[in-house]
């Protein structure tokens, strides 16, 4: 994992979320990622490992929020658009 990867790791782990944002987030399941995402189990599975998703389990029921997930996904496309300039 490079240096980068841990600063996102250590910033995602670092947001503090209050109780009316958990409220308002929307959640996608782990069928509604592997669909969105066109990924299979095994890769949402890896991806969950790695702690490069954020997942929080709600009643034994693995969830990803959306916010978040969008996030992740937008500084990836930054990056790329960009390049590692940080």
């Amino acid at each position: 994992m490079g240096k980068k990867q841990i600063q996102n790791h250590v910033a995602a782990a670092s947001m503090i979320m209050d109780a009316q944002m958990i409220a308002n987030e929307e959640w996608y399941t782990t069928n509604d990622i592997m669909q969105h995402f066109n990924i299979s189990r095994s890769s949402l599975y890896r991806l969950r490992n790695n702690n490069e998703i954020p997942t929080l389990k709600l009643g034994g029921i693995i969830m990803f929020p959306k916010s978040l997930i969008n996030k992740l996904l937008m500084d990836k496309a930054l990056h790329q658009v960009y390049g590692n300039t940080a």
